[in-house]
C-alpha cells in the first residue's frame, strides 16, 4: 500500500469506538437488507417449514402430537440453517471489503479495523438470531396448535442453537478475512463446516480418538437435547457441548482480528 493510502489510527474514547462499531454493523444490516440473499434465505428458511409442516399430512400421515417428538423433527434442521445463513451472509462479510474496493476508502480514515470487525460481528449476529429466533417461534406455534404445549428442552436448543451460530460466524470470519474472493470464501466455509470437519471426526472417531471438541460434533446437541441417549447421534455433554462452541466462537472471532488488522489493501 501506498503511503497516501495508510490507515490512520484514532485515540478515541470507549463512545467513539462504539459509534463507529454502530454505524459499521447499520450499514451491514442496510446491505444484508438491500441483497438477494437475504431474499433467497428466507425463501429456503420458508421451504424448510413447509416441507416439515404439510408433507406429512399431503402423505396421509400427520405431525407427531408429543411435544418432544414433534420439536424435535424441526429442530433437526436448525444446523444446516445455521450453516447456509454464515455461508451466504459472514464468509463475505470482511473480504468484501477488498474485493469491493471499499477497504481503499475505508482503511484511510479514522476507523479502527476492529470496530470494522465488531461492527460485521454483530450484524451478522444479529440478523442470525433473527432468522433462528423466528425459526424457533414458528416451532413453538405448530407445538402448541398441535401438540397443545411446548417441550421445556426447546428453550436450551434455541440457546444451543445461538452459541453455534456465534462459532459459525467466528470460523466463516476468519475464513472472510484470509480469502480475496467472495466466493471463495463462502464455499470454503460451507465445504470447511459440511465435509471437512466430518471427515476429521469420522477419522479421529475410527481410531477411538476423542472428537468432542469439534464444532460439528458439538452442534449435535442442539438436537439431543431432547433426547440425551440419541443412538442416531450418540450421547452429548449438554454443557461440555456449550463450551465447545463458545470456544470456537471466541477463538476463531480473535484469528479473525489479528489477521484482519494486519492486512493492508
Amino acid at each position: 500500500m501506498s503511503e497516501e493510502f495508510q490507515p490512520v489510527r484514532m485515540k478515541g474514547s470507549m463512545g467513539t469506538y462504539l459509534k463507529q462499531s454502530f454505524i459499521v454493523m447499520r450499514n451491514e444490516v442496510v446491505k444484508f437488507l438491500h441483497g438477494k440473499k437475504l431474499l433467497l434465505f428466507t425463501i429456503l428458511i420458508a421451504i424448510v417449514l413447509m416441507l416439515i409442516t404439510f408433507l406429512p399430512y399431503a402423505l396421509g400421515e400427520s405431525l407427531p402430537t408429543d411435544s418432544m417428538q414433534l420439536a424435535s423433527i424441526y429442530v433437526m434442521f436448525v444446523p444446516t440453517i445455521i450453516l447456509l445463513f454464515a455461508t451466504l451472509f459472514s464468509s463475505t462479510s470482511l473480504v468484501s471489503e477488498f474485493e469491493e474496493r471499499t477497504a481503499l476508502i475505508l482503511f484511510t480514515r479514522p476507523v479502527k479495523k476492529s470496530s470494522i470487525l465488531l461492527g460485521k460481528l454483530i450484524a451478522s449476529l444479529a440478523m442470525g438470531v433473527l432468522f433462528i429466533g423466528a425459526y424457533y417461534a414458528i416451532i413453538c406455534i405448530v407445538s402448541m396448535t398441535v401438540a397443545g404445549g411446548i417441550d421445556g428442552s426447546l428453550v436450551t436448543s434455541f440457546g444451543l442453537a445461538l452459541l453455534y451460530l456465534f462459532c459459525m460466524t467466528g470460523i466463516a470470519l476468519a475464513i472472510s478475512s484470509l480469502m480475496k474472493k467472495g466466493s471463495t470464501a463462502a464455499i470454503l466455509t460451507f465445504v470447511m463446516s459440511l465435509l471437512i470437519f466430518q471427515i476429521i471426526s469420522s477419522v479421529l472417531s475410527g481410531y477411538d480418538i476423542a472428537n468432542w471438541w469439534l464444532p460439528n460434533e458439538a452442534s449435535n446437541s442442539i438436537m439431543t437435547v431432547f433426547d440425551p441417549l440419541s443412538s442416531f447421534y450418540g450421547a452429548v455433554d449438554i454443557t461440555r457441548a456449550a463450551e465447545v462452541l463458545g470456544a470456537w466462537g471466541i477463538i476463531t472471532t480473535l484469528v479473525s482480528y489479528f489477521v484482519f488488522r494486519r492486512r493492508d489493501f
